[in-house]
Parts: C-alpha cells; sequence; structure tokens
C-alpha cells in the first residue's frame, strides 16, 4: 500500500504515486428536482456538499472537486499514509450514513436521497504546481467514477486492489466481473459491507475520560455542605446550573466519590415515566429491608403498614380510583411525608441524594425534592439536583428555594490545554490545542466527544502507553458543534452498530434489550458489542418493567441518533414500541401507560401527511394517544400526582377528536374535578360547566346519548360545584 516513499520521477510540477480515488454521486436528483422548488434543492445540495466536505476531510482526504452532483476525492496526495485505501473506503461508508441523516433532517421520504460510492487504488499522475496543483490524472480515477456509475444506491463499490489492501479491516462481499463502460475487459469488483469489529480501536476509544479540572471550587462547596451536615443532622439543598456538555454529571460524579456519606442516585427522565418514577430510583439505590427498617426504627405498627402501601405503590400500579372530591394536595403532602419516612428509616447516616436532569421533572417531583430539602432529618440529608438553565424560567420560584446554587461556566483555555495534554499528553501540537480550546468554547463535552471521534477515524492513534497524531495537523478538522461530532460517529460506526444506535433511539435514552424485536434489530451482536467498548451505550442495567437495558452515553447522543431516521420510519417504530409496552407490561400497564400514550403521539407527529398504507391512519394515531393519557392521568391521580394529571388531561383533550364528545366530556369532567379538588376552583368550575354544555341537546345524537354514559356523580359534581359558587 502507499508509503511515504511511492512518489516516483515525472516532468517538473507532477509525480507519480500510488493513491485511492473515491467518487460519490447522488441517486434520482433529476426527480428530486421535478418534485421539488428550486430553493428546496439548494437546500439539498447545500447540506450534501457539506456533509461530503466534512466527510472526506474527516478520513484524512481532499476534495478534488465537484462535478454537477458528484464529488470525487483523493487519499494518498499530497500526504501518502499506509490506510489511504481503508480511509476511503470507511469515508464511503461514513457517507452512504450521512446522506441518509441530511434526507430525514430535510424530511424527505425514504429513498430519495441516496448516494453512490465508487473506490478505486492505483498509479496516477500528480500534478504538484500551478494553476492545476492537487489534480490526479489516470486510469485510476477513470475506474473509480465508472465503479460509482455501476454501484446499486446506497452501497460502495471497490476495485480490485482496494478491496485487496482493506481485507483485514473492512468486510466485503464479492461482486463478480463487470464490464464498465470505456474498459476492455470486465472489472472484478467487491461491494463494501461495513468495518471490521476492532475491538483495540473501540477499546482505545471507549477509555478515552479525562480527569475533572476547573471544578475544585465546586467539588469544595459541596463536600463543605455534607460535613456541615453530617455534623449538625441538618437538611439543605444545593441546585448545579448548567448548560448541556459543560460538566454537571462529572462534578457529581466526582463529589460520590470523594464523600464519606453514602449516596444514593438518580435521573430524572424525559420520555413519559411515571410521575414519581425518580422516588423509585431512589428507593432502589437504598435498598435494604424496609419493613425491618421501619420496626428498628420504632415506628408504631399502623404508621409502618401506611408507610410500607405507600411505598409499594410506587412500584406497583394502584387499581384504587382517586376519590373525586378529595384534597389532592393533602393525600400529596401525606404521601410525601410517607416516603420521608421510610427514607429515614433506611438511613443510619448522612446521605446525599443526587438527582440529575430535573429539567425534566414535572411539578409533583419537584414539589418532593422541596419537601425532602426541607423535612426533618435525624441523620442529615443532602438534596443535590442539576439542571439545564431552562428550569431557572420555567420553575423560577422552586430554583429560588433550592439553597445553595452552583453555576458551572465553561472552562478557561488553560484548563482546555490541560484537559487536552490529561487525556492525550504530547500528542497534540500547541496549535492545534489552541484550535481546539477557541472552537469548544470551555465545554468538556466537546473536547471529550471530538477526540473520540478522532480515535474512530484512526486519526489519533493508540501505540503502547501513548498516543500519536496520524495526519498531518493542518489536515485535522473541527466540527462546529457537539451535535455535529455525535453525527458523525454515528456515521463512522460499522452498519449493524449504527442501525442499533438510531432506531434504538426511539426508545428514549434507555434501551431495553427485549425492545430490539419490535425495533426490527434482529438479535443482539457485534453491533451491540461495539457500541459498549465504545461506549457508546453503556449496560446491561436492570429496569423494573422492561428488563436489561442500554442507556446512551448523552441525550445528545441519543437526539442526534433520533434525527437521523426518516419520519414514516419514527413514525413505524413508534407505533411498534407502543404495541411491545403494552405487552411487557402487562398487569403494570398503567405504570408505562404516558410512555405508550408518548409513543402513539409521536408517531403522529412524525408520520407523513403522503404516508403508506403501512402506518395507521393519523386519526387512529390520535385516538390512541389521547385514550393512554387519559389513562396515565386517572394512574397519577392515584398517586396525587397534581400537576402531572392536570397536564395529561389537558393532553388528552387536545388531542380528542371533534365528533368524539363523549369522550371529551368525559376528559374535561375529570381535568375539572381535579382542578377543583386541588385549590384551582375557578378552573375546575370552567371546566366541568364545559363538559356539561358539551352533552346538551344542541350536540350529535351519540353526545346526547352520553350524558347518561358519564358517571352521575361526575354530571352532579358539575351542577353541584358550579351552582354553588353561583350562590356563594
Amino acid at each position: 500500500m502507499a508509503s511515504e516513499g511511492t512518489a516516483s520521477a515525472a516532468p517538473d510540477g507532477f509525480d507519480r504515486r500510488i493513491v485511492t480515488v473515491l467518487f460519490a454521486d447522488v441517486v434520482g436528483f433529476t426527480p428530486l428536482s421535478e418534485r421539488f422548488d428550486a430553493e428546496d434543492m439548494a437546500t439539498v445540495q447545500d447540506a450534501y456538499f457539506s456533509a461530503t466536505r466534512e466527510t472526506i476531510l474527516r478520513y484524512g482526504g481532499v476534495v478534488e472537486k465537484f462535478i454537477g452532483d458528484a464529488a470525487m476525492a483523493v487519499f494518498g496526495a499530497p500526504i501518502a499514509r499506509d490506510d489511504d485505501a481503508e480511509r476511503a473506503v470507511r469515508a464511503g461508508l461514513a457517507l452512504i450514513g450521512a446522506i441518509e441523516q441530511i434526507g430525514a433532517r430535510l424530511a424527505l421520504e425514504p429513498g430519495d436521497l441516496q448516494l453512490r460510492v465508487g473506490v478505486n487504488t492505483g498509479d496516477v499522475v500528480h500534478a504538484t504546481m500551478g494553476p492545476d496543483a492537487g489534480r490526479v490524472t489516470g486510469d485510476t480515477v477513470n475506474t473509480a467514477a465508472r465503479l460509482q456509475t455501476a454501484a446499486r444506491p446506497g452501497s460502495v463499490l471497490l476495485g480490485e486492489l482496494t478491496a485487496m489492501t482493506v481485507a483485514e479491516t473492512i468486510e466485503t462481499r464479492a461482486v463478480g466481473p463487470l464490464e464498465l463502460k470505456g474498459k476492455a475487459a470486465p472489472i472484478r469488483t467487491w461491494q463494501a459491507i461495513g468495518a471490521r469489529a476492532q475491538p483495540s480501536r473501540d477499546a482505545a476509544l471507549g477509555a478515552l475520560r479525562g480527569p475533572m479540572l476547573g471544578r475544585a471550587r465546586e467539588l469544595g462547596q459541596l463536600l463543605e455542605s455534607i460535613a456541615r451536615i453530617g455534623r449538625d443532622r441538618g437538611v439543605d439543598r444545593c441546585l448545579i446550573v448548567a448548560p448541556p456538555g459543560v460538566g454537571k454529571s462529572r462534578l457529581l460524579l466526582e463529589f460520590g466519590s470523594a464523600t464519606t456519606a453514602r449516596v444514593l442516585r438518580a435521573r430524572v427522565r424525559p420520555q413519559g415515566t411515571a410521575p414519581y418514577e425518580m422516588v423509585a430510583q431512589l428507593f432502589t439505590a437504598a435498598g435494604g429491608d424496609l419493613a425491618q427498617a421501619l420496626e428498628t426504627a420504632g415506628i408504631p405498627a399502623a404508621r409502618r403498614e401506611v408507610i410500607l402501601r405507600e411505598v409499594q405503590r410506587l412500584f406497583e400500579a394502584s387499581t384504587v380510583a382517586a376519590r373525586a372530591g378529595s384534597d389532592l394536595a393533602a393525600e400529596r403532602d401525606a404521601r410525601f411525608d410517607a416516603w420521608i419516612a421510610a427514607f429515614e428509616a433506611l438511613s443510619d447516616g448522612p446521605v446525599a441524594w443526587l438527582v440529575e436532569d430535573v429539567h425534566w421533572a414535572g411539578g409533583d417531583l419537584l414539589a418532593f425534592l422541596q419537601h425532602a430539602g426541607t423535612a426533618s432529618s435525624r441523620a442529615g440529608r443532602l438534596v443535590v439536583t442539576s439542571t439545564r438553565p431552562g428550569l431557572l424560567e420555567t420553575a423560577a420560584a422552586w430554583c429560588e428555594a433550592s439553597g445553595m446554587r452552583i453555576d458551572l461556566g465553561p472552562l478557561d483555555s488553560s484548563d482546555v490545554r490541560s484537559l487536552v495534554r490529561g487525556l492525550l499528553g504530547d500528542a497534540l501540537p500547541d496549535e492545534l490545542i489552541d484550535a481546539i480550546a477557541d472552537r469548544s468554547d470551555g465545554t468538556p463535552l466537546f473536547i471529550e466527544e471530538l477526540l473520540r471521534t478522532w480515535v474512530g477515524v484512526g486519526t489519533l492513534v493508540h501505540e503502547g502507553e501513548e498516543w500519536r497524531l496520524a495526519m498531518k495537523p493542518q489536515g485535522v478538522t473541527l466540527p462546529q458543534t457537539v451535535q455535529a461530532i455525535y453525527a458523525a460517529q454515528l456515521d463512522d460506526l460499522p452498519r449493524e452498530a449504527r442501525q442499533i444506535a438510531r432506531r434504538g433511539s426511539v426508545a428514549g435514552r434507555r434501551l431495553p434489550q427485549a425492545a430490539f424485536e419490535p425495533l426490527e434489530l434482529g438479535a443482539p451482536g457485534e453491533g451491540l458489542e461495539a457500541l459498549r467498548r465504545r461506549e457508546l451505550l453503556a449496560g446491561p442495567m436492570d429496569d423494573p418493567i422492561t428488563g436489561a437495558s442500554y442507556v446512551y452515553r448523552h441525550a445528545l447522543l441519543r437526539d442526534a441518533a433520533y434525527v437521523s431516521l426518516a419520519r414514516v420510519e419514527r413514525a413505524r417504530l413508534h407505533v411498534a414500541m407502543a404495541a411491545w409496552l403494552e405487552r411487557v407490561a402487562g398487569d403494570r400497564v398503567d405504570s408505562v401507560a404516558e410512555a405508550i400514550a408518548e409513543h402513539h403521539a409521536l408517531a403522529l407527529e412524525s408520520r407523513p401527511a403522503l404516508a403508506d398504507s403501512a402506518l395507521p391512519p393519523a386519526a387512529s394515531l390520535s385516538e390512541a394517544a389521547a385514550g393512554w393519557y387519559e389513562r396515565a392521568a386517572e394512574a397519577a391521580l392515584r398517586l396525587s400526582a397534581i400537576d402531572a394529571s392536570r397536564r395529561l388531561f389537558a393532553r388528552s383533550i387536545t388531542l380528542t377528536a371533534d365528533d368524539a364528545a363523549v369522550d371529551r366530556a368525559r376528559r374535561r369532567l375529570r381535568l375539572g374535578q381535579t382542578l377543583a379538588a386541588s385549590s384551582d376552583l375557578d378552573l375546575g368550575i370552567a371546566e366541568l360547566e364545559a363538559a356539561r354544555e358539551s352533552l346538551k341537546g344542541g350536540g350529535s345524537q351519540r353526545a346526547v346519548r352520553g350524558r347518561h354514559v358519564l358517571p352521575r356523580t361526575g354530571v352532579h359534581a358539575a351542577d353541584s360545584i358550579s351552582g354553588g359558587s353561583r350562590g356563594q
């Protein structure tokens, strides 16, 4: 293969060398142009050209030119490396994935935007100076172009020398001799299937983790707080605020490792979980025999029974209906007291609760965390929560009452340099580190993920105990955002691993292994192992309902995978996940009712207007989502989750069809009862009267009959509450 010595003598201004040439061309661009406006097509072209440049540069190639919708790139000129052919093939495979992402991002139908790639290795004449500097000429170039033309859409076709050179690192399949235009004899060709598993490189990528820098003061504040609480046996709260990627999780990890107090960890999930699922996580982390702990703590038998029942309800869906006229706020406070009593019984010393991502928390969970940060403790309790800045606006009063607040800012330039040196030693020159510091804006996540990408594509090589930069610093590319880095990491994955990462994102940040079937992923295999080695997915970890599950390393990684899916594929997989969740949950389905509703709602949101008949009609998806939101609201009421039940009933009403008067009235009735029972009496009365009015004689026959279908107590409630209000 090519090396630094492959160039040979040629006339002045030229040299001869062995290079690998890549040709890529968009399939079906002309039909697309007929369907879309010229401005839309310009957007498609710009995205394609940008993705092509970025991908080629990432793999160390040079974009020689664009010819209409085709792109030509060269690997091995002006600098040759031993793995030029492998880099070119990997770039071709990554381009296929990048074009899929562009199609999904622009809401094109699957197959609308596809790429054909041809890669060929051989001898060329390379212009080294003058106006044509960088141009390569020869039969190698022509053959690469012909291979591209012969490739199937969405595939990478290789010439013989390329296939032989990359056999150890790229999985290929023989296509056979092809007659290519302009060639005197048939050409032997192979299709690139994907990169072979390279455990050593994947392990190096996964192990890339630097020291925590620039957070000594903040860590000291947390350690001082827990020490004070241990001495005073008091209670306190702390709120950590920072944008994604600045280091909230890392600070909590370091604090948890440094403190001698007991640590209970939990994370608020965004994807339709039960309102107090995070509280259940804390109890799981606490462990222990609660019944025995309560008895040892000297709690009377009657009170022990209440506490045990309230904790059990977090894990097993209750079938006891919420009382329409009950004081929901008082019930919720009593429930909170029972949970705190349980945590106290399970604690034999000061304890720190580390709760991440509270920007996803609803009002009920925030209320519990506030309660936990003020309720007395016999041994001491520190409630540490982390959030993105948005919560400062959406829950300003809660944030103001959160005790100590730590705002994490970006790292300064000196800390960025120390972080890079801590990760890579002396592998990078100062000017490249300065460029990283400037582009990253001091965000540790950007720096770590950028370096992971360079490891993944071979720009950084781990040899023995040291890292080495495998190309000239001026040839290294710097993406604009961490989202772009994650998109590149997905493109660079072997095909099976990329499919798991992308389709698995439909499940949320947590991917159950048992959901591989509904997500059309087949049995877990090498693709899953590659994701684990690279630490793109962590696990398995147990989930009480869905079993062994894997977690995306960062929420932004999961989001990048999700947006790379075409809308019709997202919709289909959301429908499949909803059906699977309903089946696997069994008699605990109420615990995941909101998640099922979310899957139906997201399928509706993703469903293209002209979707194929394989997808349920929009009306069916809307009806299913509304029904499951209503069921989730009732389940929330049974736990006195006031905020969640209001939100879920309102969501259900919004998705109720105009002609479903009975369903709409029932849902408005339940929302009105909930509002009235939680101190919002005027809003409750308005909803109750709206429910009654919708069933009066002016409606459809179905609506008229519906008045007799609704629970009598509900209709009477509407009459008595609204009437009583008017009489006051």
